[in-house]
């Protein structure tokens, strides 16, 4: 289902604007039009109603286990980076402008229905919300795509989201690969885990990478990622949120790049020598020549035949087929076999 949106793409680019807008919506459209500019096939965005993404008692549940001292500290700053519905549709028709795909991760129930109501094409669930059982049916129940972070879960959390999904009405999912760090160490990226999610649950499988650079994008590709999402900023003078994860817009678009020619490093894997191999192989192989002269009616014998190059006549893999005939012609000591100088 995601080939119909990014028409087959052997990699889809995700630039992940997610809260480093800082609520600022015409940062939010500037950061679009970078992303777009810089290569992204995509820009996903983080949408939630802040008093439903954290309870008051978050900061004493963490640190006592108890309800106790309410802080609205968390919701007050989450509030910070939510935009109206509005908004939302005007940065959705930014990014159709560009030509580049709009979609989120919704935190909440409301906010699937809200982004319902902009036709998006697609979903991200957030690592955080795997195991959020009723927002993941009601993201499956929507029937369109969804890219699965698998940040912080184990294979039964991602067995049983893909089940959700599935029983939901949703079978266009894409697994991500992801390590919930900020940022993640490259002895942390465990890219190989890319090819255990592919083989155990048999879905295409990408990368949300968190780690700092856009090394890990590039040799995910090299392990067939089918997604490369990456945190976005415009520029290193951007304070937002997720900057030790974030790769400029310059950045961006060398990983575009160099993904993109990883890929066409990688070929297509077929064993067959290229077209462009043929003139290399009539230069380099070599044919059969006779070794002295051979008069017409003699049987020709492998003491007779020399293999020199160019490769242009009888290929020396084929001796067995040439010895033991006889010739209708005589040959010199020098010349190119041919198949017609045999009776």
């Amino acid at each position: 289902m995601l080939n119909n949106i990014f028409n087959n793409k052997k990699v889809i680019f995700i630039a992940e604007i997610g809260l480093n807008h800082n609520g600022d919506d015409q940062l939010a459209e500037e950061m679009i039009v970078k992303a777009a500019e810089a290569g992204a096939d995509a820009v996903k965005f983080q949408t939630f109603l802040p008093e439903k993404m954290n309870s008051p008692y978050t900061s004493s549940l963490l640190k006592t286990g108890e309800e106790k001292d309410p802080d609205y500290g968390i919701i007050d700053f989450f509030s910070k980076f939510s935009f109206t519905e509005t908004q939302w549709v005007r940065l959705k028709e930014v990014s159709e402008k560009c030509g580049t795909e709009f979609f989120s991760a919704p935190f909440d129930a409301e906010s699937v229905d809200m982004l319902e109501r902009l036709n998006v094409r697609l979903y991200k669930i957030a690592s955080s919300e795997v195991t959020n059982t009723p927002l993941i049916r009601k993201i499956g129940a929507t029937k369109k795509p969804v890219l699965l972070s698998t940040g912080m879960t184990s294979e039964s959390d991602i067995e049983t989201a893909l089940k959700n999904l599935k029983e939901s009405g949703n079978s266009g999912t894409h697994l991500l690969h992801c390590v919930s760090l900020y940022p993640a160490a490259k002895d942390e990226a465990n890219l190989k885990r890319i090819v255990s999610l592919r083989e155990k649950f048999g879905v295409p499988v990408g990368l949300s990478d968190h780690t700092a650079d856009y090394q890990s994008a590039v040799i995910a590709a090299a392990l067939g990622a089918t997604v490369i999402e990456k945190h976005f900023m415009i520029d290193r003078n951007q304070d937002c949120p997720d900057k030790d994860v974030s790769l400029t817009a310059e950045s961006f678009r060398e990983m575009v790049e160099k993904v993109n020619e990883t890929l066409s490093i990688l070929g297509d894997g077929k064993i067959p020598y290229s077209g462009r191999e043929s003139d290399t192989a009539r230069a380099a192989r070599k044919s059969l020549f006779a070794s002295k002269k051979i008069n017409a009616g003699e049987i020709l014998s492998a003491d007779s035949i020399i293999a020199l190059r160019p490769g242009t006549g009888i290929c020396p893999n084929m001796i067995d087929d040439v010895t033991g005939r006889k010739l209708k012609v005589t040959i010199n000591e020098g010349s190119l076999l041919k198949w017609e100088y045999f009776e």
